[in-house]
């Protein structure tokens, strides 16, 4: 499994938006994509996607800009990446109807391989809903840099 640039840079983006947010007043996006490097017209489509979502709230006027819908430590890597990208699964046979391109496999119902790919789910899924913005930001939790 492979996370795609949009996915990195929607976490990136999160955090420095919930590092750059005092007291929950909005961010302007050109002030996030300078500080993170990151294209502010590609930014605007992964805010457009994580606040269809919910995760963000757009403010306009003067002092506009984005603050998180809700505080960091309940936002997680697992609900960006549901935001952008959509069901997290290894592999295709484990997507939701629709969501599959090569279509339903036909060993679905006899694989004997399925049950290792339902169980690297369950632990991918597991693991990316205990990492929350707020792990990321405070240096602590499971992705701790080691310095």
């Amino acid at each position: 499994m492979r996370l795609s640039t949009k996915v990195r840079y929607g976490v990136r983006a999160l955090c420095a938006l919930a590092l750059l947010s005092e007291y929950g007043d909005p961010v302007p996006l050109a002030r996030i994509s300078e500080r993170e490097n990151i294209s502010k017209q590609y930014l605007g489509l992964i805010f457009h996607q994580l606040r269809k979502s919910g995760l963000v709230e757009a403010v306009r006027g003067l002092n506009g800009g984005f603050r998180l819908a809700r505080s960091p430590a309940e936002i997680t890597v697992a609900a960006v990446i549901r935001s952008l990208e959509g069901p997290i699964a290894p592999v295709g046979c484990l997507l939701p109807p629709g969501r599959n391109s090569a279509g339903r496999c036909p060993k679905t119902g006899d694989c004997l391989s399925r049950p290792a790919w339902e169980w690297l789910q369950r632990q991918i899924e597991t693991a990316l809903e205990r990492l929350t913005i707020q792990s990321l930001i405070e240096d602590k939790g499971p992705c701790k840099r080691r310095g």
